[in-house]
């Protein structure tokens, strides 16, 4: 693959034999990749600054220590677990020693890893997300994967294990990469198959957007099979392409909500040393620890995710997700996935630019619409028509959001078996959520 750290899924297998937490279903995940720097030299103060940045951006999971590259001891995991505890982190472990892939890898290697981080202190050992096992596996790796994540499972049943794997840029064909996708997501033993289907799919890799993103997005739904979906955001690109807009950050943020994923993991917070010769431009955090301009935008969608969008995905279940128009430049949408006549949920919007997410509450009657604006233009008056005689409130819309989870009651137009409403002031890239009732 040509991109090395661009262009990654990732599975995570749980026993289904476990009583333990699952952490990942109590709220939604918003992690970095390139995690927050922790010092060489114990420096505590060093370690509360790029820390706290990290929380109070409202980054809840940390999944690839600051270029780690492994070694013989586990003192950078250990650290990087105290600081995970402190800051009620979750980390994914990783470690070059988890090469599972490599046909030397033993039963020996295995045991040490897990005996080291099943013994840490209570405090260290909650923090622990799952192990890293790596990725961008083939797929006749995939039972040599599985096989491990067997293993540890087994020996470690508390933790889930984790690897990443190919988006479908990277396949000739969709039948080629299902097939891929199957090989790693599907198992005729149920306590193999992952308890948490992972993907990225990063759009603005050129200067047009990748045509098969969308479908990207509702493949991984359907192999998802009700299991949560967590996402990547791009938050850097190459230097020979123009860097990542505002604009750009949100459309990826919001739209995989439509498809009801729970987590968004952001690729990378920190920026990537020129000396790894990748040649990116800046991501969240510069190389020096300080904050970019990235990191404002961040922190922003970060909290309409932890306070707005992200409950409403975790409470309800996402019974679809429709685009309002097919016709769009850049977007190769499954027929599908269009929004046709005869939806339940929705009648009509009248911009083409809508992508809508529609999550129904348990068994009433209530159901919420999320709205995304993939333009990048401001949408100052959309009217959005859904059948029968309902009431509708508007929680509060990611433009220019502040921190308020009130909802207020919208005035509507009722006619004959449906209802209207009126929404305004939707920026390119952001989101509207309402409750009809």
């Amino acid at each position: 693959m040509k991109f090395k750290f661009i262009g990654i899924f990732l599975l995570i297998t749980l026993s289904c034999k476990t009583g333990f937490s699952q952490w990942y279903n109590e709220k939604f995940q918003i992690g970095t990749f390139a995690d927050p720097r922790v010092s060489r030299d114990n420096n505590k103060t060093k370690d509360s600054i790029s820390f706290n940045l990290a929380k109070a951006a409202h980054f809840n999971l940390l999944t690839g220590p600051q270029y780690y590259n492994g070694g013989a001891g586990f003192d950078l995991m250990d650290k990087t677990l105290d600081l995970a505890a402190k800051y009620n982190m979750h980390l994914l472990v990783i470690d070059s020693k988890l090469s599972v892939t490599n046909d030397n890898f033993s039963d020996n290697d295995a045991q040490r890893i897990i005996s080291h981080f099943k013994n840490v202190d209570g405090r260290k050992r909650s923090a622990i997300g799952g192990y890293y096992f790596g990725g961008e596996f083939p797929q006749a790796k995939a039972g040599q994967v599985k096989k491990w994540a067997g293993y540890f499972k087994d020996n470690d049943p508390e933790k889930p294990t984790f690897v990443y794997l190919l988006p479908s840029y990277g396949f000739n064909s969709h039948e080629a990469y299902e097939q891929y996708l199957d090989s790693y997501l599907k198992d005729e033993q149920s306590d193999k198959k992952p308890q948490i289907v992972g993907y990225d799919y990063y759009p603005f890799l050129s200067p047009a957007i990748m045509s098969s993103y969308f479908y990207n997005l509702g493949i991984i739904k359907e192999k998802a099979d009700g299991r949560p979906v967590w996402y990547y955001i791009q938050s850097t690109t190459k230097k020979n392409l123009p860097d990542i807009t505002d604009y750009q950050m949100k459309f990826m943020a919001f739209c995989p909500l439509a498809y009801g994923s729970k987590g968004a993991i952001y690729y990378t917070y920190e920026s990537i040393p020129d000396s790894y010769g990748l040649n990116y431009h800046d991501a969240i955090i510069n190389p020096y620890g300080n904050v970019t301009k990235k990191y404002w935008t961040v922190k922003s969608i970060n909290l309409y995710l932890a306070n707005v969008a992200g409950p409403v995905v975790m409470a309800n279940t996402c019974v679809g997700a429709y685009h309002s128009s097919g016709r769009n430049a850049g977007e190769n949408i499954p027929s599908r996935d269009i929004l046709g006549r005869g939806n339940r949920y929705i009648k009509s919007v009248n911009n083409p630019n809508i992508l809508v997410g529609i999550f129904k509450k348990g068994q009433s009657g209530t159901y919420y619409l999320m709205l995304i604006n993939k333009s990048s233009n401001n949408i100052n008056g959309l009217t959005v028509t859904i059948p029968g005689s309902r009431s509708v409130s508007v929680l509060p819309g990611s433009t220019d959001y502040k921190g308020s989870t009130d909802k207020s009651p919208l005035a509507v137009n009722k006619g004959r078996n449906a209802t209207s409403f009126n929404l305004t002031n939707i920026g390119g890239g952001e989101m509207a959520v309402v409750e009809v009732n």
